[in-house]
């Protein structure tokens, strides 16, 4: 074994294999039924795959406002803060007195809090965005499928034994196309 395979493999060990029920469905009505009755029978943990956001799908899954529109706010806020925050501190620690004007004046700033504030909120909703979408995936908890990107929507369903089985037919039943079962 060489030196580098040896280190690759301390540091970022095999991943270990997901356990559950893979649905794959080619109508958004099918699955959004199908996750209804997967959450009737218990299931909490769902994980849903498709190429466009379908609102239906998110309805049944309960997921409200995204926060990134808050995070964003906030890196507009200290930006605009940050931008006259600088420019009050740069004027009076090194004052400049030209023709009798005050030191701290509030229009020539509004231009260095401005460009502050969009910058600031760029990188603040690029974080969050990332942050919460979670993102970089390292290591997955669900397989994968490509026809995901495509045309296809996909439920994971992370079970095992009596309870994989009875996802498995409630997923079958609801019109799947291909019901996996990962063990």
């Amino acid at each position: 074994m060489s030196r580098g395979a040896f280190l690759r493999d301390l540091l970022l060990p095999p991943a270990p294999k997901p356990v559950g029920v893979m649905g794959v469905f080619s109508y958004v009505d099918d699955a959004t039924d199908a996750v209804h009755a997967l959450q009737e029978g218990g299931h909490r943990d769902l994980s849903v795959f498709s190429p466009v956001p379908y609102h239906d799908l998110e309805k049944v899954m309960k997921q409200g406002p995204s926060l990134v529109r808050w995070v964003a706010f906030a890196g507009g806020v200290c930006g605009l803060t940050g931008g006259f925050a600088l420019c009050i501190y740069s004027a009076l620690s090194w004052p400049m007195v030209v023709a009798g004007k005050e030191l701290v004046s509030i229009p020539p700033f509004v231009v260095i809090g401005y460009e502050s504030m969009i910058l600031l909120t760029g990188i603040f909703n690029l974080l969050g965005m990332l942050a919460l979408a979670r993102l970089p995936v390292v290591r997955s908890k669900a397989p994968y499928d490509p026809r995901f990107s495509e045309d296809k929507i996909g439920i994971w369903v992370p079970a095992q034994g009596e309870t994989a089985a009875r996802a498995l037919e409630l997923m079958r039943g609801h019109g799947a196309d291909e019901v996996k079962l990962h063990a």
